[in-house]
């Protein structure tokens, strides 16, 4: 899978995710990889994996039980808590909005998302082998 995003605030990172729904809360969700955005704004990232219709989820027992569940959804998410609060991306918020999205589970809010595909059809369930 390629990714590339432009537009995006220059030199700063960034953590995909492949996810069950593209807005809160985001249902089963799995990291695929670190984007950077360059000093143009510009970053590309290629993840090598299994990314169609027929990927899936799936805890029979243990701590978590869930039934057989599809991630067709990407999202990608500030790496910095900090940098969408000090760019005003948070109004009203008195300290950066911190989430699980990166490896740290210390990230910002979510910047991207695939929510013009309805919840249930993202993009990846349009991908066959």
């Amino acid at each position: 899978m390629d990714v590339s995003i432009f537009g995006m605030p220059r030199n700063a990172g960034f953590d995909l995710f492949v996810i069950q729904q593209p807005g809160k809360p985001f249902g089963v969700s799995w990291y695929q990889t670190d984007v950077n955005a360059d000093s143009r704004g510009f970053g590309q990232a290629t993840v090598r994996g299994v990314f169609d219709v027929e990927t899936f989820s799936v805890s029979p027992g243990g701590t978590t039980t869930f039934a057989p569940t599809h991630q067709y959804h990407l999202g990608l998410w500030f790496n910095d808590p900090s940098l969408p609060f000090n760019l005003g991306c948070e109004p009203g918020a008195t300290s950066p909005i911190v989430t699980p999205f990166n490896g740290e589970q210390h990230a910002g809010i979510q910047v991207l998302n695939t929510a013009e595909f309805p919840v249930n059809a993202g993009p990846l369930s349009h991908v066959h082998r």
